[in-house]
């Protein structure tokens, strides 16, 4: 499946997923697509070839960044394999 495979171009999703900016930081509440972007934006920059390793998807919760590394392996990138996504920790003191 390609990246571009069921997103509606000029749609958020797209917008994100192509954007050619070294970092996107996306602020959105629950069930907004968030993750869905990640994931192709994640699967965009393999299918241009990107080093996995160069690579950071940061997400919330370790269960979001597990289930964004199977759906990226079951979309068939096997470079997602070296991908290593990372669950932002937030404390709870900012000094």
């Amino acid at each position: 499946m390609a990246w571009s495979d069921d997103i509606e171009p000029g749609s958020p999703a797209y917008q994100i997923a192509s954007s050619t900016n070294p970092r996107v930081r996306v602020v959105a509440g629950p069930g907004t697509g968030k993750s869905f972007a990640m994931k192709r934006r994640v699967a965009r920059l393999l299918e241009t070839g990107i080093e996995p390793a160069s690579i950071l998807p940061v997400t919330f919760t370790r269960v979001a960044a597990e289930d964004l590394h199977r759906e990226l392996v079951g979309m068939g990138y096997q470079d997602a394999t070296n991908l290593m996504g990372q669950p932002f920790i937030v404390s709870r003191y900012v000094c």
